[in-house]
């Protein structure tokens, strides 16, 4: 096994148990390990096939407590958001844009407000256009996270309505890459690794959350969201 096969899939793992466990902060993880081992311009469209494994995987294990109106308003937003984001792929400045969503992601994760309702169908539409035009040009999207924390869903339903969200835009930009040229048939020993230690990282990571106060869960989520955000910002100015 070489060096590159290595490296994902013990990134896919630790991403896979970080997300079971957290509901968010995994996807990032798995980036930078493909970037370590990979071009920038074969790892952005991969992050959809490597992250499969552990998203059905959640999909499955958390299926009892995903929130519908919520998944389902937010897939119809990607529609829009990966036709263009895919497209945009490596065409726009980066640094600009990694700045920007570093900047928004900090102020709606911390910024003081009341939980929005459930059924706020118009805002999460919008999410869905937002991030999964970032997630098609950058691999990752990063906006959906902080808007469902806002909601009074709790860690479960976090968990189960982020990974269908997720899994489904993921069909959605991986699709999109091969319409403009991607092969994903180049990387299947890739992927394949990345999906089997996927599916374990979560099985381990989901009893791992049922160890984790409702509180500390949100508390975990800002913090891995804020140093998520940070980076961007740092990546956005050194570029």
């Amino acid at each position: 096994m070489d060096t590159a096969l290595i490296v994902i899939t013990l990134g896919s793992f630790l991403a896979s148990f970080v997300n079971a466990a957290f509901a968010t902060g995994g996807v990032y993880i798995m980036l930078l390990a493909s970037i370590w081992v990979l071009p920038i311009s074969v790892a952005v469209p991969l992050q959809s096939a490597f992250a499969a494994g552990s998203l059905s995987a959640r999909v499955y294990y958390f299926w009892q407590y995903i929130y519908w109106p919520i998944a389902g308003t937010f897939v119809a937003g990607c529609c829009i958001g990966v036709y263009f984001g895919t497209r945009a792929f490596v065409a726009l400045p980066e640094a600009i844009l990694s700045i920007a969503l570093g900047t928004v992601l900090l102020t709606l994760i911390w910024m003081p407000n009341r939980r929005r309702a459930l059924d706020n169908r118009r805002t999460f539409f919008f999410v869905g256009v937002v991030h999964s035009f970032f997630g098609a040009l950058f691999g990752v999207g990063g906006v959906l996270q902080p808007f469902i924390l806002r909601t009074s869903l709790k860690k479960m339903q976090i968990t189960g309505t982020l990974a269908v969200c997720l899994i489904s835009l993921d069909v959605m930009k991986a699709t999109g890459y091969v319409s403009i040229g991607f092969s994903y048939w180049d990387y299947y020993p890739h992927i394949l690794c990345a999906t089997l230690s996927g599916v374990l990282g979560t099985w381990i990571g989901k009893r791992v959350t049922y160890h984790v106060s409702e509180e500390g869960f949100r508390t975990m989520f800002r913090i891995l969201v804020s140093l998520i955000a940070v980076r961007l910002i740092y990546k956005g100015i050194v570029s």
